[in-house]
């Protein structure tokens, strides 16, 4: 890498980093918080603004972990592969458990992909070569699609959000770039521990998401074709020591969970079968149909209408900005016919082999998203996508920009009316200072449009999202302030929160004791109750309270009706002024 590549690097780094860490440790409340308070109180949440269910429940297995239960699966949802969970116990271990505790360690598996993305993209393009100017463009290349996934709106939001899916593009660009720097490698040390890390980073892969089993045929696929093409007696010769070290590692590392699901043969399928395009209930008996508009709305989150889902995505957004999508679309086109090509004569083309494995990754990767039928786009069931979008798009770009930089010598050729080589001293003046205004304007163009970008995500996300009501109650933020209440009046016998059985995980997570002392007075302290049964509550003695949420603030007016005698002792709003925590208190 050349100095300004490595300033370059440096710069996209900070900037995963900036788009994945700045608010995530905001305040949580903005002046006094305390028992006392019975006023009205405005707070300021972090970003993402609190700890979602679904969030939670990744917590409250953490609980089992800290219990003594070890487990390379829980079934807690319909099963969750583990690995993120004992991350997210290292966090927690460290700072006890909260919203940007979970939130924290997805921001840096997020940074990791990014890093990933340019370390396998500039291999990649790299293989084999000799020459200076194919490493030099190999590692424009890495630095390009390795900024567009830095500032990505898209992969932002999910690197902010608590959820095992997140390690998919770090373990597919991590398997995939091992397996790539084995290959590459002359040292034949560097072959074996490359090897062994391509062989455990496949086999954790597995304990992250069930989207993530997909990368074993598209594996088989991009690796065995051109070992089939190239003759099968001189690979085995030449890697069969390597592809022992790389089983080796899988299995030590897969043995866990591949013994959890030979037990538990209902765990490995899970929840796929309920949201499975081939069920009646959600094809609705036309399966070609279904098929075919799941395959139309998946592509075009693409470029026009992403997932409404504030956890996913920035709702309704494309996944790409409108400044990428074009060039992603060209690079997908293009590069799936070059795959093809590859395909039926791997010999000939060689050289296209990258595109075949990128186009198979995509498509790969998109086949459990154009499978399922629920919540259609889905930001996150498309994650495994996620570097191959990104580097496709830096491949599209970068063909735009070569195809624009010969046009523009073509043109100036024929303007200076030279050959190839200009004699600079003879031309007109206003030739030379206008081929080099024309080069100004050019990179003033090519800044213009990455500093777009950044500006584009920047304010998109922390100050459109930010100040977006729905996406604060996307992530359930008034779970956390009514936590914090729950935990300071600690009497668990007269305290009846009224919420949910879904929401309230996010609760018996939060207020569950940091060390794991379930036993503690003040761990989960408070009653359950469903809204639709608040007013039922009866026998409510002098002293009780009840604690609405803002999603049971409407249950109040039937609660009341029924017990008069209740008195508004706090409530707090959000800084919209929506009201996420009301709490009644019997005073007679």
């Amino acid at each position: 890498m050349t100095k300004t590549q490595k300033y370059f690097l440096a710069t996209i780094l900070i900037l995963a980093a900036f788009f994945r860490f700045y608010m995530v440790f905001h305040l949580e409340c903005e002046g006094q918080c305390g028992l006392k308070d019975v006023k009205l109180q405005n707070i300021q949440p972090a970003m993402p603004g609190g700890l979602f269910p679904d969030e939670a429940a990744n917590g409250l297995d953490i609980n089992l972990m800290q219990q003594g239960q070890l487990q390379p699966f829980y079934e807690r949802g319909n099963g969750r592969e583990a690995l993120f969970f004992y991350m997210l116990w290292g966090s927690v271990a460290a700072f006890g458990k909260g919203a940007w505790q979970h939130h924290i360690v997805s921001a840096m598996v997020g940074w990791l992909s990014v890093l990933m993305c340019f370390l396998f993209t500039r291999k990649l393009f790299s293989l084999g070569a000799v020459s200076e100017d194919v490493k030099r463009r190999a590692t424009n290349l890495a630095l390009l699609a390795s900024f567009l996934m830095a500032v990505s709106s898209w992969h932002t939001v999910l690197s902010r959000t608590a959820f095992r899916a997140n390690l998919i593009p770090l373990f597919t660009t991590a398997t995939l770039y091992f397996l790539l720097a084995a290959y590459d490698s002359a040292k034949n040390k560097a072959k074996i521990w490359y090897s062994l890390l391509a062989g455990s980073a496949f086999a954790l892969g597995f304990y992250t998401y069930i989207a993530y089993r997909i990368l074993a045929p598209i594996l088989f696929m991009v690796l065995v074709w051109p070992w089939f093409a190239n003759g099968v007696v001189a690979g085995v010769k030449k890697y069969w020591k390597y592809a022992l070290l790389f089983t080796a590692a899988f299995i030590v590392f897969f043995y866990p969970i591949g013994k959890y699901f030979y037990t538990h043969p209902g765990s490995f399928v899970g929840r796929s079968g309920q949201v499975s395009v081939f069920n009646p209930d959600l094809n609705q008996g036309n399966l070609p149909g279904a098929v075919g508009e799941v395959f139309k709305e998946s592509m075009l989150a693409y470029f026009t209408s992403g997932d409404l889902n504030w956890r996913h995505n920035v709702s309704g957004l494309p996944f790409l900005s409108p400044l990428v999508s074009p060039f992603f679309g060209l690079a997908l086109v293009t590069a799936l016919w070059l795959g093809i090509v590859y395909f039926f004569s791997p010999r000939k083309h060689s050289g296209y082999w990258k595109y075949f494995l990128l186009t198979g990754w995509f498509w790969g990767m998109l086949l459990p998203v154009i499978t399922t039928a629920e919540g259609i786009p889905h930001g996150l069931r498309s994650i495994g996508t996620i570097p191959a979008v990104f580097i496709l798009a830096a491949i599209g770009l970068m063909w735009f920009a070569e195809g624009v930089a010969v046009f523009r010598e073509k043109i100036w050729q024929k303007i200076l009316g030279g050959g190839v080589v200009w004699d600079w001293n003879k031309q007109e003046s206003w030739k030379l200072k206008g081929y080099r205004l024309g080069g100004f304007l050019l990179k003033s163009v090519v800044g213009l449009f990455f500093v777009s970008l950044v500006l584009q995500t920047y304010f998109i996300y922390f100050i459109y999202a930010a100040n977006s009501p729905e996406n604060f109650y996307a992530f359930r933020s008034d779970l956390t302030p009514v936590s914090k209440y729950l935990v300071e009046r600690c009497k668990k016998d007269s305290t009846y929160l009224v919420l949910d059985k879904f929401s309230v995980q996010t609760t018996d997570y939060t207020t569950s004791d940091w060390h794991g002392n379930f036993s503690s007075l003040c761990s989960v302290p408070y009653i359950q109750v469903d809204p639709e049964d608040s007013w039922k509550l009866g026998r409510l003695k002098i002293g009780d309270q009840v604690v609405f949420t803002q999603s049971s603030i409407f249950d109040i007016k039937k609660f009341k009706a029924h017990h008069p005698e209740a008195l508004l002792v706090k409530e707090i709003r959000n800084k919209f002024g929506q009201a996420v925590m009301a709490v009644y208190e019997i005073s007679k």
